[in-house]
């Protein structure tokens, strides 16, 4: 998957959805009935005005992993706004934001969507560890381990646009890291979830060769006699 950085104004950032999270702001006050309170974690007018309506209409609660898919936005250069629950607020964290980026990944892949973008919150989190929890979430909710399966649908997203503001060598870095965190993931659970008549000793050693070779690492590989000499092998 692609990733993208992008410090465009939301608004005019074209992709086909735009995903915000909304948050539930609501306080409890002793003795009165509450009243429900959300906020989009954006400080664009223009997404606040396109989500305006349906947040009003009480449709939009902010629980997590609520998902308001909203068609031909106002006044917005996507084709679609995907309002995505984050929980309560006070209880809202990095932790909280990459499982949010998965469940965005599997909602918009399974519609057939192959690209999309999200706003870094801007209130709640360091724009940082936003960027880093983001993408992160995104390539553990775009594995597919269904390799086998007669029936397997194609369905995966190819390119992430992350929208944040910030000191932009600073975020791409962040962005860069988190990228070779969520590939070394996947790369693992992919070794880990082949069947063993898949994934022999031999195999493993060649694909972790592989690997080692695409991304500039030594890896030396032993064999039962080196294994031996090295006492690898030994009870103690």
């Amino acid at each position: 998957m692609k990733t993208n950085l992008s410090f465009s104004t939301p608004a005019e950032v074209e992709t086909e959805c735009l995903v915000a999270i909304v948050l539930d702001k609501t306080e409890k006050i002793r003795g009165e009935k509450d009243k429900l309170q959300v906020s989009i974690e954006t400080s664009d007018a223009t997404i606040q005005d396109a989500a305006a309506d349906v947040i009003a209409s009480g449709e939009v609660t902010g629980k997590i992993f609520e998902t308001t898919l909203l068609h031909h936005p106002a006044k917005l250069r996507a084709k679609r706004l995907l309002l995505l629950g984050g929980g309560k607020s006070k209880a809202f964290s990095a932790f909280e934001l990459r499982r949010l980026a998965g469940a965005a990944v599997r909602t918009l892949k399974s519609r057939g969507l192959r690209s999309f973008a999200i706003l870094a919150p801007e209130a709640e989190l360091k724009v940082e560890d936003a960027v880093k929890a983001i993408v992160e979430g995104a390539f553990v909710g775009n594995f597919d381990p269904d390799y086998y399966k007669s029936d397997r649908k194609d369905q995966k997203i190819d390119a992430l646009t992350v929208v944040a503001r910030g000191d932009q060598p600073k975020l791409q870095q962040t962005m860069d890291e988190a990228r070779i965190i969520g590939e070394a993931q996947n790369f693992t659970r992919d070794l880990v979830n082949e069947p063993s008549n898949r994934m022999t000793p031999t195999i493993l050693a060649d694909r972790a060769k592989k690997m080692a070779a695409e991304v500039g690492l030594k890896c030396e590989v032993y064999g039962a006699d080196k294994i031996k000499e090295l006492k690898m092998n030994h009870p103690r």
